[in-house]
């Protein structure tokens, strides 16, 4: 069995907004085993990590395939490509989280011959569309300020 490598999607913690949704890259190799590739933290504390059991309490909710990798593409590779992928921790990064980590890394992968140019649109086009199904964020801040300011205003009412 060929190693493949897939792009998982997590829900978001604390709330599932599409902000907070993990994501990560799982490669399961030809000989049966398996790590999960990931930027983990926070800024300004982001890192690298490597991964051999789901990392996540939870099992994610999308399992994207990528792609096939060709057999000239070695586990170390893989590995050693998205170790060199920079997670950034400047000033100017804080809106940099592990969802564009995934598409520096899968760049990183083309690069190698890992996939194709193609492969990695089509990966990161689904994950956007999953990310992008999260809760979100300013229509539940909206309902909450409408439910806050309508309860407000009934309580207004019966004290005059």
């Amino acid at each position: 069995m060929p190693t493949q490598i897939s792009l998982l999607v997590y829900k978001g913690v604390p709330v599932d907004f599409s902000k907070y949704r993990h994501t990560a890259l799982h490669a399961l190799y030809s000989d049966g085993q398996y790590d999960w590739l990931h930027a983990v933290g926070a800024h300004p504390f982001f890192k690298f990590q490597k991964d051999t059991e789901n990392p996540i309490s939870e099992p994610p909710i999308a399992w994207i395939p990528v792609c096939t990798v060709p057999d000239s593409v070695t586990r170390e590779k893989i590995i050693c490509a998205c170790a060199c992928t920079p997670v950034r921790n400047g000033n100017s990064d804080r809106d940099w989280n592990c969802q564009n980590w995934v598409g520096e890394a899968l760049t990183e992968l083309v690069k190698i011959g890992c996939l194709t140019k193609e492969e990695r649109g089509v990966a990161i086009g689904k994950m956007v569309e999953i990310i992008l199904e999260a809760e979100l964020e300013d229509v539940v801040n909206l309902c909450h300020a409408t439910t806050w300011e309508t309860s407000t205003t009934k309580f207004l009412q019966r004290l005059q």
